[in-house]
């Protein structure tokens, strides 16, 4: 047995294709529970409810709107949205032809993907590590950290890994070709080729344009690749910068007011020391809200936080020969979480483990290195000590492995991930809702109206609670108090037609026909194609105590030019 033991000890050793094969094979069997997951969160909205992407024919659409437009969605949902992720939206298509909004392939999707970009971590690793032992490490680190979870057990996040293979997959032609020929046409084919990959992965998402300086300083400083190669590469960010601004008429189309932008530089700091705890320490696990998480912090936590990071800047700088992964880590990570502060200043934006996917990648090759000189320099100058780097690294690989089982968990269904996000900020709003929303599929009203109860206390300023609120209120048998609900909505937003829905329902059970009559002309008048208003039109006639008197008050108020809408809607069904 031994000797078959050594057999295949030296098989494997010296064989890279077999190694990576088998690295990748242990990382899709420690992740395919995933596959039995259900979608969640925007899922419903990109993949459950969109209207295109059972379409192929609506392929170029994509590429002329941003996201939401793209899935289908219309009117205030959709206008000014500021993501533009079109070959994202392509992959949806793809993946629904194959059956339809089933989530085990799309989950099957995204594991791909994320498997792809191991693979390209993987060569970029034993390029720049010269150890396969440690490159597997760091692999197999980056591909099953809990934290960042949220980019590879998620079905939406689709984009994360798309994207880093494109800016993985460049890095890894250039310090190829490189590596082969530094003038020629080769190099200048293989520059080329980078360009193209790299806008593949920008199309996927925009993000990875922000991390191109890091990795191609890297590249020059470190990798021998001539700053004249990267032309082709800078070519597809402003190649993709082009057709962004055409779609979305702008370069940032939601536009951020000076406020905003001035929170957005108050947690930016704060963002990034979060993110570098985060990679170290695997915790939290599940969907955060930052918005909410962030508010209490002063300026002057801002600017501690900000010392921090231009120390541990500095540090990377000051050791950038002798670990040059270091600095291009700690540069990925700033850069790439400096867009990400503007939208942590937005009330209900959920997200922050994808956010780090890509910074984790380049991250894990740093923490590699490091811990291969750490090992090196303990054996010559502390023999005695030559364990330490392999225990601790023993150790966070297992303590990796206990929150991956609970990140599987999280993500595997809308209640496990609504009960993490309240675990890790009970005080914020959005995981009550999620978790009401949950109570309502179960068809537990009660518990659905306690949760939303929980979620408006917390953000009482916030529409959706409150109309989920109002509507738990009104089927739990309490039209009063769900009209007390959308009394206050209708004071913070503008009316809607589910409101209004809703509205109208609480005024008919409590009996006052005459204001539900009012409500549903006026609704009508401004959503006149929301089909269960016209529903409400329908059990108004045929409930209302007095229909001669109702059909009298209708006739003469939908003759009135200001209700042309709703009449278009109500006069066929009381005729002329």
């Amino acid at each position: 047995m031994s000797e078959v033991f050594e057999t295949l000890k030296a098989r494997v050793a010296g064989n890279g294709p077999l190694q990576v094969v088998l690295l990748l094979a242990l990382i899709a069997v420690l992740l395919s529970p995933a596959l039995r997951a259900e979608f969640l969160w925007d899922d419903f909205e990109q993949i459950v409810n969109s209207t295109t992407i059972d379409d192929p024919s609506r392929i170029p659409f994509y590429f002329t709107h941003n996201v939401v437009q793209s899935a289908g969605g219309e009117g205030r949902g959709a206008d000014g949205v500021d993501t533009y992720r079109p070959l994202f939206m392509v992959a949806l298509a793809a993946v629904y032809q194959i059956n339809g909004p089933d989530p085990f392939w799309f989950h099957f999707a995204v594991l791909a993907a994320h498997l792809l970009v191991c693979l390209l971590l993987w060569n970029l690793g034993i390029r720049w590590l010269d150890s396969r032992l440690a490159t597997a490490l760091a692999v197999f680190f980056f591909a099953c950290h809990p934290v960042s979870a949220e980019a590879y057990l998620w079905s939406s996040a689709l984009p994360e890994p798309l994207a880093a293979a494109g800016l993985l997959g460049a890095v890894l032609i250039l310090d190829r070709r490189a590596g082969e020929s530094r003038d020629g046409p080769c190099i200048w084919v293989g520059a080329i080729a980078a360009g193209l990959v790299f806008l593949a992965g920008l199309f996927a998402k925009e993000v990875v344009l922000v991390a191109l300086p890091a990795l191609g300083l890297f590249l020059v400083i470190s990798r021998g690749v001539r700053l004249r190669n990267l032309v082709p590469v800078a070519t597809a960010g402003i190649v993709f910068v082009l057709f962004r601004t055409a779609a979305l008429s702008g370069l940032q189309a939601t536009g951020a007011d000076s406020v905003q932008r001035l929170q957005a530089l108050k947690v930016y700091p704060i963002l990034v020391v979060d993110g570098l705890v985060a990679m170290l320490t695997m915790q939290p696990i599940g969907i955060r809200h930052l918005s909410w998480e962030y508010a209490t912090f002063s300026w002057g936590a801002s600017t501690g936080a900000a010392a921090l990071c231009l120390a541990l800047l500095a540090a990377t700088y000051a050791a950038r020969r002798s670990l040059p992964l270091a600095l291009a880590a700690a540069l990925t990570t700033g850069l790439m979480l400096f867009p990400i502060a503007l939208v942590a200043t937005v009330p209900g934006w959920g997200g922050f483990g994808r956010y780090l996917y890509l910074p984790l990648a380049i991250t894990a090759l740093a923490l590699a290195e490091l811990g291969l000189k750490a090992h090196h320099s303990l054996k010559v100058s502390k023999p005695r000590l030559w364990w330490a780097v392999p225990l601790i690294v023993a150790t966070a690989l297992i303590v990796e492995q206990i929150g991956l089982r609970h990140a599987l968990w999280v993500y595997a269904n809308q209640e496990n991930l609504a009960n993490a996000a309240i675990e890790i900020f009970p005080d914020g709003p959005d995981g009550w809702e999620w978790l009401g929303n949950a109570y309502i599929e179960k068809g537990d009203l009660e518990e659905a109206r306690e949760c939303y109860q929980a979620a408006t206390e917390r953000g009482p300023e916030l529409f959706r609670p409150r109309h989920n609120l109002a509507a738990a209120l009104l089927y739990t048998g309490q039209p009063a108090e769900a009209l007390e609900q959308l009394e206050i909505l209708d004071s913070l937003h503008q009316p809607t037609a589910p409101g209004s829905k809703v509205a109208v329902t609480a005024l008919m059970e409590l009996g006052r026909w005459d204001e539900a009559a009012e409500r549903l002309v006026v609704s009508l008048d401004r959503d006149p194609g929301y089909v269960p208003l016209a529903d409400m039109a329908t059990r108004l006639l045929s409930e209302h105590p007095r229909p001669d008197e109702l059909r009298e008050w209708l006739s003469l108020e939908l003759a009135q030019p200001e209700h042309r809408q709703s009449a278009s809607v109500i006069q066929p069904m009381i005729g002329d």
